[in-house]
């Protein structure tokens, strides 16, 4: 793309994943949108639910919001595009594999229509290319990047959030675990193993899911620890709290996932443990934070495309986490 097509583009619209984790994976695609970009109005077609995650980045952008229902098929796109207030269309990109949403670029009588290029969804788009196979998901949304603007990008892009306010008035350094995912009517016993190695530490524990459910099980657990540590437990209200207090935590751990995205963009060292998924794949590299990440060599782990199951999951020697935990935090 010259200069001159550069600078006539002045709309842009972009259908992101539903899956929370993959939205917050295409996080640096968005930047470098906005940066090769700069003049462009950036429309993000995007669920409704966890919303809140986008105003971490640090740009301008609108937000058209969906159900998960609102755009199942064809017969959904019109009645969304038209209601959808997204005009004069230069670019459209879909970063899924949908075929509704690759059609959302005709409701939009979008100029240009780019995505990926299999099955129906040739028809629809102008632009289009194979999803890379074994590619990391953010490699994915880059080589649309690159169809879209004829340029290469940028392979060692690395982004962080806008800057945040701490959660807590005490300035005491503090670490945080997540305490997800809460698999029965009790949180995994694994966790009161891990935090029985510390001594002398502040300890922030959460749950990245449903605060209700997270406060009947809190209560019996912080019981339960070593009295070696302090303890806060955070219940968060929305996605920009959550990443408030990890960005201004010493070192996070978690299993992979949305927190481990989020935590690792907004800037802070993450140990995440990779229990059924291929970080090769959905790992948080492209943020500018240090990640350790444990499970990557256990033959166990299965592609993050693959069904998961319980019996899947790799389970962790909560001691050799402990020794990794301490030489990766420097606590």
């Amino acid at each position: 793309m010259d200069k001159t097509e550069e600078k006539e583009i002045r709309v842009i619209a972009i259908k992101l994943p539903f899956d929370l984790n993959e939205r917050i994976l295409s996080f640096p695609f968005l930047h470098a949108v906005s940066e090769y970009y700069p003049k462009a109005d950036i429309h993000l077609i995007t669920p409704k639910k966890e919303v809140e995650v986008l105003n971490l980045l640090p740009f301008k952008a609108y937000y058209h919001l969906f159900n998960e229902d609102d755009i199942k098929t064809v017969l959904d796109v019109h009645p969304y595009t038209a209601n959808a207030s997204i005009y004069n269309v230069d670019i459209f990109v879909s970063l899924t594999n949908s075929f509704p949403d690759a059609c959302l670029g005709l409701g939009l009588r979008a100029k240009k229509r780019v995505g990926f290029s299999d099955d129906w969804k040739t028809i629809v788009l102008t632009n289009k290319v194979k999803r890379p196979i074994g590619h990391h998901v953010v490699e994915d949304y880059m080589c649309l990047f690159d169809l879209m603007t004829g340029k290469t990008h940028d392979n060692k892009l690395k982004v962080h959030a806008r800057p945040l306010l701490p959660m807590f008035e005490d300035k005491s350094p503090y670490m945080a675990i997540n305490l997800s995912p809460l698999r029965g009517i009790d949180i995994e016993e694994e966790w009161i193993e891990l935090i029985s190695h510390f001594e002398g530490k502040k300890i922030v524990l959460f749950a990245s899911e449903d605060q209700d459910k997270v406060k009947i099980l809190m209560e019996n657990f912080v019981k339960r620890l070593s009295p070696k540590n302090v303890y806060e437990v955070f219940y968060y209200k929305d996605w920009i709290e959550l990443g408030r207090m990890l960005s201004f935590s010493n070192g996070v751990i978690t299993y992979s996932g949305a927190s481990a995205a989020l935590s690792a963009y907004v800037g802070t060292n993450t140990l995440i443990l990779f229990d059924n998924e291929d970080p090769q794949r959905s790992g948080p590299f492209y943020f500018l934070s240090e990640v350790s990440i444990m499970g990557v060599n256990n033959p166990n782990l299965v592609n993050s495309s693959a069904v998961k199951t319980v019996k899947d999951r790799v389970t962790f020697n909560m001691t050799e986490v402990y020794i990794k935990a301490m030489e990766f935090f420097k606590i």
